[in-house]
């Protein structure tokens, strides 16, 4: 299974060191210019450090070259708008922020562009005072007035996501050349002074005389570290660590960018792609075939110890990969319906067939974490849920949400048996031996992907649904076709995922909520309207404490399961990477992780400069690394955060396949 991608800033990752928490009357410092900032507490580390999960002694040399995941071409560079395929690492290393966060430490930022941040007392204002060595890769000073600029673009002409992030903003103003300050309409959400750190930075002067919603191909001005030095549009984009980059001395950034270009290969087979890393064409990937992970890495370079294997668990939640079913769509508006077809779904033989039982049933948003939804709702979350008893399935309050299961020897008879009583129920009815609605409408639907090996998975599936009457068809479409349909709701349904964190925020109200169900290209896939959602994502948005952010997300992850708005279908307990063994690393592997496609690989590993000789070490495959013992203490106190914590350049949305 592959996946596709739109890639954000850096996810945040925590590596191992001990979260001094101190409990603060404000969620941020207020009322004088600090270096950093932390929503809870005062900030790890001081305006003169580097981070502590580096190597600060990295070799600065040597190349990275990774491959694509899905998509399966690319049109523009700029990766913020509807319009086109962006390229690989067109966001994630061209664009500087106002502020970096920390890997381990899950809510404190610090300055990267701006040198201070000021909130002021009633948290009406946050302003930046701006480095004055802070310059776009054309040598041109990064102003007030280019941030106002980006923040200005981001919400008008930019994804619909910027535009909930940033719902509690009110403006931004340039004070001075240095000073830019934003005012704030709901002091209640405590997340602001973080999110608005966290928003890339582009050239006035170079945008103000392009479209930026149109798709381009023109090599930008940029604030970040590289920027595109060579490409071929449908095999490669290279991109070049910028000499005259302006942060390259930060304390800051000490051990970050050390590889000195960063290159995208891309393919349009699996298994092409697959003989060129076994052959050193690329040196990373994370795999996401079992059968290949279990299979196919028998062999020299593996065998020999060049390349090796790294399996990465994480306290995050647990990816999330979900059929989105259009509720734009009548066919899927009835909830018996939705369960239905969820019924159908054969997991466990998928898994012992297909997937060498390396993957485990999703049964929550937020599984595996603090916040997923357990046993029946008590206490707080009860509190928020039982006014709308009414709106919501009466088993929600009785029972804890389960998957139906199987042997893993066929579809179950009994799970059938359930989708054809739900079906009759909702009005469909076999007739002449076709399931029919009221109308003599049949009931048939179209899964839309962009890779044709999803048929090894969807294709029993179908078959399943037939046995129920459900006519399911699979569509295979180019990627620029794939990625217009999904902007405009175009499918009945989808293969996707749902970035889920352990510091749930403003980034689902452009995942679930009534007012982004009809916005083109927001994340909410499914269409879905529901009045209770709307309410829980308030009380999410606003979370001051541990005990609020818990209740309200899962009462939230109660809701989505039982109302089926996404078919949940299955997950990794670790993700796992391949790589050439001339790539080191620091010893100790983030709590979180590699990032969804191993983006801290890419800021924080190096390359030895070696060729990919033959080692005498054996086949290698780790399994986690060295972790501190007190990352524990933290992880516990990000759940409390409410943070966006899937917003970092903006938010990372996975669409998973």
């Amino acid at each position: 299974m592959r996946s596709s991608v739109i890639i954000l800033r850096a996810i945040v990752l925590a590596a191992a060191a001990v979260l001094a928490f101190t409990p603060a009357a404000h969620a941020v410092t207020r009322g004088k210019p600090v270096h950093g900032i932390a929503l809870f507490g005062e900030p790890k580390y001081a305006a003169d450090d580097h981070f502590a999960y580096v190597n600060p002694d990295a070799p600065r040399a040597g190349a990275l070259t990774l491959s694509n995941e899905a998509f399966l071409t690319f049109d523009t560079f700029n990766a913020f708008t509807l319009k086109g395929a962006q390229a690989y690492g067109s966001d994630t290393l061209i664009h500087d922020t106002l502020m970096i966060g920390s890997l381990d430490e899950p809510a404190s930022r610090y300055g990267l562009i701006a040198e201070t941040i000021e909130v002021s007392p009633d948290g009406r204002t946050v302003q930046f005072v701006l480095r004055k060595e802070a310059k776009f890769s054309d040598g041109s000073p990064i102003t007030a007035a280019d941030v106002v600029f980006s923040y200005d673009t981001l919400i008008t002409k930019a994804r619909p996501v910027f535009r909930f992030i940033y719902a509690d903003v009110e403006k931004a103003e340039a004070v001075d050349e240095r000073t830019v300050r934003f005012t704030v309409k709901n002091t209640e959400n405590s997340k602001v002074p973080l999110l608005l750190g966290e928003f890339p930075v582009f050239s006035q002067a170079y945008w103000s005389k392009r479209n930026f919603e149109d798709t381009t191909l023109d090599i930008p001005v940029v604030s970040g570290p590289y920027n595109v030095d060579i490409f071929e549009v449908g095999r490669y984009v290279r991109y070049k660590r910028l000499d005259n980059y302006w942060g390259k001395d930060l304390a800051i950034l000490r051990g970050f960018y050390n590889f000195a270009t960063v290159r995208y290969e891309y393919f349009r087979d699996d298994n092409v792609q697959f003989e060129a890393f076994k052959t050193g064409g690329y040196d990373m990937v994370r795999e996401t075939s079992a059968r290949r992970w279990v299979q196919d890495y028998n062999f020299p370079a593996f065998t020999d110890g060049r390349v090796q294997k790294l399996k990465v668990p994480s306290i995050q939640p647990r990816d999330v990969q979900t059929f989105s079913l259009n509720l734009r769509r009548p066919l899927f508006q009835d909830r018996r319906v939705r369960e239905a077809i969820n019924l159908t779904f054969d997991f466990e033989s998928i898994n012992k067939s297909l997937m060498y039982n390396e993957y485990v049933r999703l049964r929550s948003y937020w599984q595996g974490s603090a916040l997923e939804a357990k046993a029946t709702p008590a206490g707080a979350e009860l509190t928020l849920l039982e006014p709308f008893r009414d709106k919501l399935p009466p088993e929600l309050f009785t029972t804890e949400f389960a998957q139906p299961t199987t042997q893993g020897n066929g579809a179950s008879r009994e799970n059938l048996a359930r989708a054809a009583k739900l079906l009759e129920a909702a009005g469909w009815k076999v007739r002449d031996g076709v399931l029919v609605n009221a109308k003599g409408q049949p009931f048939t639907f179209e899964i839309t992907v962009v890779q044709p090996s999803l048929e090894r998975l969807i294709g029993p599936w179908i078959q399943d649904m037939k046995r129920v009457g459900i006519n399911a068809t699979m569509r295979v479409v180019d990627t620029a076709q794939y990625a217009n349909r999904v902007t405009d709701f175009d499918y009945d349904a989808i293969l996707i995922g749902m970035a889920t964190t352990l510091t749930p925020g403003a980034e689902l109200v452009d995942e679930l909520s009534s007012d982004s169900a009809d916005r083109p290209g927001s994340s909410n896939y499914s269409g879905i309207k529901d009045p209770v959602i709307d309410a829980l994502l308030q009380h999410i948005v606003k979370a001051q404490t541990e005990d609020e952010i818990t209740a309200a997300t899962r009462a939230l992850d109660r809701v989505l399961t039982f109302n089926h708005y996404r078919m949940l279908t299955y997950t990794l307990e670790a993700e796992r990477f391949a790589y050439w063994s001339k790539l080191k690393r620091p010893e100790i592997l983030p709590a979180l992780g590699l990032g969804r496609i191993g983006e801290a690989a890419i800021a924080l590993w190096w390359s030895d400069g070696s060729a990919a000789a033959a080692s005498p070490s054996v086949p290698t495959e780790s399994y986690g690394g060295q972790r501190d013992k007190g990352a524990g203490t933290w992880v516990m106190i990000a759940v409390a955060l409410g943070l966006a914590g899937a917003v970092i350049f903006v938010i990372a949305r996975r669409r998973r396949a």
